[in-house]
């Protein structure tokens, strides 16, 4: 087996620490490396007798169960390409990520099968369906039994697969059209965790704790990989949870850790506590970056090191916080020693430090970043003009090498750790009988990210209830997309050609006249589509 591939960090692993437990999921239980291993010929050989050989696609939707990395290790196995999914999708964004990637077999919780349901039925996909816990479903798709699968399953043989097959198809926003599959070679994620590594410094003594959900690439590539190819061990949580966070930590002596986005600001915030630098914690990613007024105190409070970074699921980490050097509040870092990372203008030509503009890059490595966008030649294109990726952000770049995120150039929002596609958000919207033009936009959120509003111009004479389309929304979209902000306006302002001013619209902000739904979450959202 080649050791650049999924498979071979798992054999590195169980070479390293034969019988010792490398991988915990809270809530469940410890797994060696070579249980994994014996898991993934399994599932494997559950998943070749449904017809999937190398090349096909297995989607995943799964929460952070030990059946997950066994669908994801098993595909792996067969030369198979997984397709992890964020388990809040549903409607037209499911449909697409299904009917674009086509799998040849999907493994899901039981809790998600009337979503996936529905979706399988409305694109018309004919696929092995694989149900964890399965309960009955209203939809006429044939399911299998997870488990009764695997405890009758065959070992499958391992697929002679090299570090330049195709590993995986991770989806990522899109903005001006629907999310885009960025396709990794196993070469190109184990790079990921190679940029990873960069930042930790991971060693055999580590323990990488992380509660991101697993179809995260944060999850999978900046945790797992590196740190199993490292000879050390991982520990899954099921979720964020602010009051037990930290006990958490302590329990499973976590020494690396992840707290992105909103983790930040709610983990500072909470009543400080005579415990908070108990933990064995030598370094933890934020991103972003902590504010000058609580970055220093962060680290003296909890006792570690912060580090943070700006990446891409298409491109990995590709700046960050040097080893040898300390953190610099507000900024992302340098360049990684793999990447040429320069600052352009519309044109594409390099602009002086200090200026703001788009950062773009190129790897200074062969298959060290996504492939291409699956299924997408044009996409894939666009974004590499004149042999440069182009991110899509607005970053500046200081003298000394230091880069500062200033903006997203794009369309895009992040919320609860997610990013969101207002292109897609307001494809759904669309749909609504009452609504004849929307634009959705970011505006600011109280937690170091974004909130998502809609600004709606109504039907002419149809009465827009926006509690219904609060509704409506709800049931038709992840609850992270679903917008927390409505405005009904009689026009949306307007470039000359036509496109609409969302940078007038962001100004604006949150307007005297929008109706606040509060703020939304899985309870949230999970509450609208009931009542």
């Amino acid at each position: 087996m080649d050791e650049r591939t999924i498979l071979g960090a798992l054999i590195a692993s169980d070479q390293q620490a034969p019988g010792e437990e490398r991988i915990h999921l809270v809530g469940d239980r410890g797994y060696t490396a070579a249980e994994m291993l014996d898991r993934a010929a399994k599932v494997g050989g559950m998943m070749s007798e449904a017809g999937v050989v190398a090349g096909d696609r297995v989607a995943i939707m799964v929460s952070n169960r030990v059946e997950f990395l066994d669908a994801f290790f098993a595909a792996a196995h067969l030369g198979a390409l997984s397709v992890p999914l964020n388990t809040s999708l549903r409607g037209p964004i499911l449909e697409h990520m299904l009917r674009d990637s086509s799998p040849r077999a999907l493994v899901i919780e039981h809790t998600y099968m009337d979503v996936v349901g529905r979706a399988l039925e409305n694109i018309g996909l004919d696929a092995r369906v694989f149900v964890i816990d399965r309960t009955p479903t209203a939809y006429a798709v044939a399911t299998i039994d997870f488990a009764k699968a695997l405890a009758a399953a065959t070992p499958a043989p391992m697929a002679p697969v090299s570090r330049y097959d195709d590993s995986a198809i991770l989806y990522t926003t899109g903005t001006t059209g629907p999310s885009k599959g960025v396709q990794h070679t196993h070469n190109s994620i184990i790079a990921f965790g190679e940029k990873s590594d960069w930042l930790f410094g991971y060693t055999s003594d580590d323990v990488s704790h992380n509660c991101l959900p697993l179809f995260h690439a944060n999850a999978l590539c900046v945790t797992l990989l590196p740190t199993l190819r490292a000879g050390g061990k991982v520990v899954f949580g099921q979720r964020f949870s602010a009051s037990g966070f930290w006990s958490e930590v302590r329990e499973h002596k976590a020494t690396v850790i992840s707290i992105l986005g909103a983790m930040v600001p709610i983990l500072w915030g909470a009543a400080p506590s005579e415990d908070d630098d108990n933990n064995d914690v030598r370094v933890a990613l934020s991103v972003p970056t902590p504010s000058p007024e609580f970055y220093d105190g962060f680290e003296k409070r909890f006792g570690l090191r912060l580090v943070s970074q700006y990446g891409m699921t298409d491109t990995s980490s590709i700046i960050g916080t040097p080893p040898d050097q300390p953190g610099r509040p507000g900024y992302a870092g340098i360049a990684h020693p793999d990447f040429e990372c320069i600052i352009v203008n519309e044109y594409d030509e390099e602009l002086p430090d200090g200026t703001p503009g788009e950062l773009v890059t190129r790897p200074r490595k062969p298959e060290s970043i996504m492939s291409c966008y699956w299924n997408n030649p044009q996409a894939t294109m666009d974004t590499w003009r004149n042999l440069w990726f182009h991110t899509g952000d607005v970053l500046v770049r200081e003298a000394d090498g230091w880069f500062k995120f200033i903006d997203r150039q794009k369309d895009a929002m992040r919320r609860f750790g997610e990013n969101i596609s207002s292109f897609e958000v307001e494809s759904v919207i669309m749909a609504h009988p009452a609504v004849h033009e929307v634009a959705v936009y970011a505006v600011p959120s109280d937690l170091s990210e974004d909130e998502v509003m809609a600004a709606i111009v109504p039907v002419d004479g149809a009465p827009l209830d926006l509690d219904d389309l609060g509704r409506y929304c709800d049931e038709h979209l992840p609850y992270f997309a679903s917008p927390r902000y409505f405005t009904a306006v009689e026009a949306l302002p307007k470039t000359a050609n036509l496109k609409v001013r969302k940078d007038e619209l962001r100004r604006g902000g949150i307007t005297p006249q929008a109706v606040d739904r509060g703020p939304r979450g899985r309870k949230s959202s999970a509450a609208s589509v009931q009542s």
